[in-house]
């Protein structure tokens, strides 16, 4: 039962991490935006209001005597812009197929892209716009992070006269369209947080229609119960017939016959019976997709370098490599991997 629960635990940790990076992909919920826009230049500050129509200037003054900017925003929210001398941007290039976990990818590798501890820093990232990112194969990602000392020194003077920044992005972006970077302290982790509500809401609903559902379909469950015991019996069956096969092309020594039995209509049943045979009780598996002789294998586990050597060594597969980068999932710490290989031909005993 410890088994079980701990299985419906972890699926759900990942179903929920897979709902708040699609989320993220998606910009879902779009960030705020405040009501002024204060840019950063050499020797000044210079505040607009934001409109539809695009910024609208209304004052500008010294950097060191904030008076006059407190009196043009008020109470207001501000969106604050800081000068490119503040901020350290990096370029990264990703498979395609990271698209949902662009975040995971970034705090592995942080402290390798930036020239600060993480904890001494604050960072975003957005998805570059441009041809680059049309490609089928790869994504362009821009990273962007201040160090913790010049993130205070920007901000806490204007903290200091009552004006309270909701997003901090960079003066060199487009100031008419709202900061796809944000690198106020705290407000990454609390849209990530919010993220997770409307994910775990969402969860709540779906299980709820799936209670009402079970409640009335009583009936369709016994059915189904009594043809999953029919569809074990075939199974059953057919395995028998399989290891009859195998058997029998094992005494002929016949490597066109070990290729047949391998991979006729039961080569399904076939390769998932071997892989829960190989695979280490470390790994679990999420997805397992065969077209033509392709194999794609998904899952987390505590050592995903191990596994390549594992199936190299099957009869079944062969020519394993990872097709998407290793990355470390923060809820349950194991490594997500998905591996690409082929069904093997017959090998000379």
């Amino acid at each position: 039962m410890t088994g079980i629960t701990t299985s419906i635990k972890r699926s759900f940790s990942a179903l929920l991490g897979e709902m708040v990076s699609w989320q993220a992909a998606a910009n879902i919920p779009r960030r705020n935006r405040g009501t002024f826009l204060v840019v950063e230049e050499p020797a000044r500050l210079v505040c607009y209001r934001v409109s539809r129509a695009g910024p609208i200037h209304k004052a500008e003054g010294p950097r060191d005597e904030l008076g006059w900017l407190s009196s043009v925003v008020g109470t207001q929210p501000v969106e604050m812009r800081l000068g490119a001398d503040r901020s350290v941007v990096r370029s990264l290039k990703l498979p395609a197929a990271s698209r949902h976990h662009v975040d995971a990818i970034i705090r592995h590798q942080l402290e390798q892209l930036l020239p600060w501890p993480a904890d001494k820093m604050t960072f975003d990232y957005d998805l570059e716009d441009g041809e680059a990112t049309d490609t089928a194969d790869q994504l362009d990602v821009r990273v962007v992070a201040v160090s913790l000392a010049a993130m205070r020194s920007a901000i806490d003077p204007l903290e200091a006269v009552g004006i309270k920044p909701v997003v901090v992005g960079l003066a060199t972006d487009p100031l008419a369209k709202s900061s796809r970077i944000n690198l106020l302290p705290g407000a990454k982790a609390a849209l990530t947080a919010r993220r997770t509500r409307i994910a775990l809401a969402s969860l709540c609903v779906l299980a709820a229609i799936g209670a009402a559902m079970l409640s009335v379909g009583g009936f369709q469950l016994q059915q189904a119960t009594q043809e999953k015991k029919q569809i074990e019996a075939s199974l059953a069956s057919l395995r028998g017939t399989i290891d009859k096969a195998r058997q029998k092309a094992e005494q002929a020594d016949s490597s066109s016959a070990k290729l047949a039995r391998k991979w006729d209509a039961a080569s399904m049943v076939v390769l998932i019976d071997e892989l829960s045979k190989i695979i280490p009780d470390t790994t679990y598996l999420t997805t397992l997709d065969v077209a033509d002789r392709n194999v794609r294998i998904a899952g987390f586990s505590a050592n995903a370098a191990r596994l390549i050597s594992i199936i190299e060594d099957s009869e079944m597969l062969e020519a394993a490599n990872f097709s998407a980068p290793v990355v470390r999932d923060g809820d349950n710490g194991k490594e997500r991997f998905e591996i690409l290989a082929h069904l093997a031909g017959a090998k000379t005993q």
